[in-house]
C-alpha cells in the first residue's frame, strides 16, 4: 500500500512512519525543508500555500493527514494552515483521477468541552486551534463529493516523542505541584497513547465510512490528579499536589508569556474547561495501551530505573 503522510517529522507522523515501515508499506512523506524521514521518500510542499501538494498525493492509496499547527501568534495563522491548508490538500486529492482515501486527524478541541462528548454533539470550539481544526474538518466535507474523506478525533495524545504534552507534566510531578486553571472541582480529560492513535487512523483509512467523523480514547475518564499520580510513580516521585490557580491569573501569564508560548492564552481558553472526554466511538477501535502502562515506557527510563 502506497500512504502519503503530512506532518511526518512531528510526535505523531514520526511513530505512524515506523509504523507505516514496519509492515512494509511504501511512504511518501510531506516536508516543508530538505529533511531526511527514515523509512520515507520526501516530497517538498507547504500546506500554507499549496506548493508540492499535487506531486505529494500522486500515486498515494491513503493519506494520513497529521500536519497542523499546535501554536500559533494568531487565529489566522492557525486557520491559514489548519483549516485552508486542509483545503487545498483536498482540492489536489479531488484532481486525481481515483482520489484516495483522506484521514484528518483532527482534534476533540474541535468538539469542544464537555463529559464523554459524542461524535454526534453539535460541536461548539472555545479556542482558535479547536474552531481552525473544526474548519479542517468542514473543508473536507466541502469535498465530500471526490474527496473519501473520514475524520478521527484523539484528545490528549501522549507517548515517546511527545514534546509538549508529558515534558509539562514531568515538570509539575518534579516540582511537586499540579495546576489545575480555573474554579475548585474535579477535572477530567481522556487521553489516548500514540501508538493506539496510530492504530485508530489506520483502522479509519481501511474501514472508516467516508464521510464520518469518529472519536477515539483510551475508553477512560482520568481525573487530572490520576494523572499526575500515574506520571510520578513512572518516574519514581510522589504524586503532586492539585493546586488551583484563578483563570485571570493564569491569562494574564499567558499573555505575558506570548502566543509562540506552549502556554498561551489560546490553550487557556480551553484550560479553564473542567471536563474533555469523550465517549465510545463508532469505530471499532480497541485500545491497547492503558495509562499508567504508556507513562511508564514513556517516562520510566527518566527515573533511572532499568
Amino acid at each position: 500500500m502506497k500512504y502519503l503522510v503530512t506532518g511526518a517529522t512531528g510526535f505523531i507522523g514520526a511513530r505512524m512512519v515506523a509504523r507505516l515501515a514496519a509492515h512494509g508499506h511504501d511512504i511518501t512523506a510531506l516536508v516543508r525543508d530538505r529533511r531526511h524521514v527514515p523509512h520515507a521518500r520526501t516530497v517538498q510542499g507547504d500546506l500554507a500555500t499549496g506548493a508540492g501538494l499535487s506531486a505529494a498525493v500522486r500515486d498515494a492509496d491513503r493519506v494520513i493527514h497529521l500536519a497542523g499547527l499546535t501554536k500559533a501568534r494568531t487565529p489566522r495563522h492557525f486557520a491559514e494552515v489548519n483549516t485552508e491548508g486542509t483545503r487545498r490538500l483536498c482540492a489536489a486529492v479531488a484532481a486525481l483521477p481515483q482520489p484516495p482515501r483522506l484521514v484528518y486527524c483532527s482534534s476533540l478541541a474541535a468538539a469542544g468541552p464537555g463529559r464523554l462528548r459524542h461524535e454526534d454533539d453539535p460541536p461548539d470550539p472555545v479556542s482558535a486551534y479547536g474552531r481552525s481544526k473544526l474548519g479542517g474538518e468542514r473543508a473536507l466535507r466541502d469535498a465530500a463529493d471526490r474527496v473519501p474523506g473520514v475524520v478521527v478525533r484523539p484528545p490528549i495524545v501522549y507517548g515517546p516523542g511527545d514534546a509538549e504534552f508529558l515534558p509539562r507534566l514531568v515538570t509539575a510531578v518534579r516540582a511537586g505541584l499540579l495546576p489545575a486553571v480555573g474554579a475548585r472541582g474535579p477535572r477530567r480529560y481522556s487521553l489516548i497513547h500514540v501508538d493506539d492513535l496510530c492504530q485508530a487512523l489506520l483502522l479509519a483509512a481501511d474501514s472508516g465510512a467516508a464521510g464520518a467523523t469518529y472519536h477515539v480514547s483510551d475508553g477512560t475518564e482520568h481525573l487530572w490528579q490520576d494523572i499526575g499520580a500515574a506520571a510520578a510513580a513512572a518516574v519514581g516521585r510522589r504524586p503532586p499536589r492539585l493546586v488551583h490557580i484563578p483563570a485571570l491569573v493564569a491569562m494574564s501569564t499567558a499573555r505575558t508569556l506570548g502566543r509562540a508560548s506552549l502556554l498561551n492564552p489560546d490553550k487557556i481558553s480551553e484550560l479553564v474547561h473542567p471536563d474533555w472526554t469523550c465517549a465510545g466511538g463508532r469505530l471499532p477501535f480497541t485500545p491497547r495501551i492503558l495509562l499508567h502502562e504508556g507513562l511508564e515506557s514513556a517516562l520510566g527510563h527518566r527515573s533511572g530505573r532499568p
